[in-house]
């Protein structure tokens, strides 16, 4: 009978692996189809952009975890650690960024055509890299912060949470001010994201209710592959929000026992994992033109 660890071990095991191969196809796909395709979708450089923060998060997450679980020893000093964890920081925090912007990209685009929207939708794809940029270069300055306050692997005191390659010191009121305010950044962002995503609910409830008196075949079919990507992106923006308010309740119960719960922690990291790893097969599974080239 194989132990809790091992048990751990294996799910780790096979969600990197999943996760790595998932998003790596995912990449090549849509690098592919964004430089051959008949017309340049920039929606596609944020799939882009999700697949390979996906690929990082299993890389620096994953493959961490996964060493530490089935008992491979690591040779990380304190400042390796520390590296270790900085990076999981801003992956973490750019996997959020990325169905953010596809859920508000995808917002303005099935916008209606009115006045208002116009110029909106035309100037949108002119801001989606100067918006990576931003969110790269936010993170890495704000994830340089947490980890000032974090200590390295070897740290095991009284009142830290050892969290695998760093540990928190709980009595830190710096430490928790930074995690209360990255809560509430983490939190707006998530709000404003399902702010877009009811909207786009709305619109695709207005135009089945259009379609129903529409008899043109041409007009059907334009309007239905916008209504598939988005179903597509309402899809993958309520499966990123169902695992991050799952594991929100095992951060609740874990912050007032001031002690490190290594099952609470194994928990948590497996439903970080999972994102990254289903997140490819939704996208490639729904994408019909993805279909429709591998036929030919």
């Amino acid at each position: 009978m194989i132990s809790h660890d091992e048990f751990m071990g294996i799910i780790y095991l096979n969600l990197t692996i999943f996760g790595a191969l998932g998003n790596t196809f995912l990449l090549y796909l849509y690098i592919f189809k964004f430089f051959t395709g008949s017309r340049t979708r920039y929606i596609n450089l944020i799939i882009i952009h999700l697949a390979f923060v996906n690929f990082a998060i299993i890389l620096f997450g994953g493959i961490p975890k996964t060493m530490q679980v089935w008992g491979l020893k690591s040779s990380l000093d304190d400042s390796g650690g520390k590296t270790i964890s900085y990076f999981q920081r801003v992956f973490w925090d750019l996997s959020l960024c990325s169905p953010f912007l596809l859920s508000v990209f995808q917002a303005i685009t099935i916008s209606p055509n009115s006045p208002r929207w116009a110029d909106l939708k035309a100037k949108a794809s002119k801001y989606i890299i100067p918006c990576f940029f931003s969110c790269w270069i936010f993170n890495l300055l704000v994830d340089i912060a947490v980890t000032v306050y974090i200590a390295g692997p070897k740290n095991d005191s009284k009142g830290t949470w050892n969290i695998g390659y760093s540990s928190i010191d709980l009595y830190d009121m710096n430490t928790i001010k930074i995690v209360i305010w990255k809560s509430v950044y983490e939190g707006v962002l998530m709000g404003l994201m399902a702010i877009a995503s009811g909207y786009m609910m709305l619109v695709l409830y207005r135009h089945h209710q259009q379609v129903r008196h529409i008899h043109s075949t041409s007009l059907t079919r334009r309007g239905s592959t916008e209504t598939r990507a988005t179903k597509n992106i309402l899809l993958l923006v309520s499966t990123y929000l169902c695992f991050n308010t799952v594991s929100f309740p095992f951060i609740i119960y874990l912050a007032p026992t001031k002690e490190t719960m290594h099952w609470v922690i194994q928990v948590m990291v497996f439903f970080s994992l999972c994102y990254p790893a289903v997140c490819p097969m939704m996208l490639l599974i729904n994408d019909t033109q993805i279909h429709t080239s591998c036929v030919l």
